[in-house]
């Protein structure tokens, strides 16, 4: 174990990756309903076994921008001020990122940021808000489809400005435009695809990361986020392979070209991790190092005949996360099985780098699960998203689960219970065969797992006197 140093931070972090679709132990995807999934990730296997997988970790909202806001300022979804993707970060809001940088450490990442995304505006890669926050160094792109919405404004991003320089941003633009749902391969060659490129990037920087000071690299995969654009390569890799059919789904056929090139976007990214993991290594940091796994949200991937985020089920709020923390004291081999949140990385992060977060249960450190001195830090996990145009592709919903049942809610219809022990792709509503468990539910998830005041919890129970 590492003594007497600050650990550095290596997080990496994909995009509409659902939890599920992970190297789990037998018993761990028999319980999540995926026991016949078979995915080769021995990179991030290798993280879960010298560390602790989280198997019930929520996103706090499942959209791009919404959650990596609730991750940067350690909020809950209500107080992050990112309600939907066309609002930029606030940086009046202290971050975790702004209080390690102020700490002594040297702040860096590379990839899809989405904290300015309302502007399709990444300047140089170094964008002033990432300064404002509290980034040292960055090198920030765009995601999949604000490449070609930048590109087609004629104002590539970082990505796209490349691609037109090495001479396919044209092919890229006009191949993304008119993709869809299918599942051909792209025209990119390996080393121009997004993922490998910001590999490129990430090993890049790690050349560069100070030895004087501790540091925090984030990298940012744009995948397995859709459309489902894979290279041949990568294609080939996944050919004929079977994968579980979506639960509920009237399109299985159609549905396993989807999850193939799905599973391989996922693989493409452990592989890219097993570089920058090799990287770290000759750079002589991996053993001062806490190395970090997770997404921001899921993807339905058919489910219930639904794709995409955005959504209160399983496939969309379900996250991985997975961190080795080995080298400073972490339990290893430990699949944890109750609720946490996104957000919880931010204390995390902090307590680790020994900075007190403020007294906030909005963001809560995993370390002392990660230490093995406690089983849990939270009796529920929780998600939500509001739009005030409910008859837009976006609806507003509440999720909270205690890592057994789960309860749906949504204006204007009846509230969805599940067991998910038994039920995990929420196929049978208990709610009326349980309903003190619907109003169980339904008061944590108002609380939100704040603190009330001594006077107004006095006050709320003078009406029940």
């Amino acid at each position: 174990m590492t003594m007497g140093k600050s650990p550095n931070f290596l997080f990496l972090f994909s995009d509409q990756h659902r939890g599920d679709w992970m190297p789990y132990d037998t018993d761990t995807k028999r319980k999540l309903g995926v026991e016949k999934l078979e995915l080769d990730m021995p990179n991030i296997r290798g993280i879960m076994d010298r560390g602790t997988a989280f198997s019930c970790a929520i996103s706090p909202a499942p959209i791009c921008a919404p959650a990596r806001a609730c991750l940067a300022s350690g909020r809950r979804y209500k107080n992050c001020r990112v309600y939907s993707n066309n609002v930029n970060f606030d940086a009046k809001l202290e971050t975790f990122y702004g209080k390690l940088q102020n700490a002594g450490y040297f702040v860096s990442g590379t990839g899809k940021f989405d904290l300015n995304k309302a502007d399709l505006d990444w300047g140089d890669g170094y964008h002033p808000l990432l300064q404002k926050i509290g980034f040292s160094d960055a090198s920030d792109s765009e995601g999949k489809m604000d490449t070609i919405w930048a590109a087609v404004k004629n104002q590539p991003g970082p990505y796209g400005r490349m691609l037109k320089e090495a001479g396919w941003l044209e092919a890229h633009v006009e191949d993304m435009l008119h993709r869809g749902g299918n599942t051909y391969p792209t025209p990119l060659p390996d080393e121009l695809y997004a993922d490998n490129w910001i590999t490129k990037k990430s090993t890049d920087i790690i050349e560069k990361l100070p030895k004087d000071s501790p540091w925090f690299l984030q990298v940012n995969f744009s995948g397995p986020h859709d459309p489902w654009d894979i290279t041949k390569k990568m294609k080939d890799e996944v050919s004929g392979r079977k994968f579980p059919d979506a639960a509920a789904c009237t399109i299985p056929g159609e549905n396993q070209q989807v999850r193939q090139n799905y599973a391989s976007m996922i693989e493409n990214i452990d592989s890219c991790i097993g570089k920058i993991l090799e990287k770290l290594k000759k750079h002589g940091d991996l053993e001062n190092t806490i190395v970090v796994y997770a997404a921001d949200h899921g993807e339905m991937m058919g489910d219930h005949d639904l794709y995409g985020k955005a959504k209160p089920e399983q496939g969309s709020i379900h996250i991985p996360l997975v961190i080795d923390a080995s080298y400073f004291g972490g339990k290893q081999g430990i699949c944890n099985h109750t609720p946490i949140e996104l957000q919880d990385l931010a204390a995390t992060f902090l307590d680790y780098a020994g900075i007190v977060p403020k007294d906030s249960l909005e963001s809560l450190s995993l370390k002392p699960i990660l230490d093995g001195k406690k089983e849990r830090v939270r009796e529920y996990g929780i998600s939500e998203l509001i739009n005030p145009n409910q008859a837009g592709l976006i609806q507003s919903f509440g999720a909270i689960t205690d890592g057994k049942l789960k309860l749906i809610m949504r204006v204007g219809a009846a509230d969805r219970l599940y067991d998910l022990s038994e039920d995990p792709f929420e196929e049978n509503d208990i709610a009326a065969k349980q309903p003190e468990e619907v109003q169980r539910l339904r008061k944590a998830f108002g609380e939100r797992g704040q603190k009330l005041d001594p006077a107004v919890e006095l006050y709320i129970k003078s009406f029940h006197a």
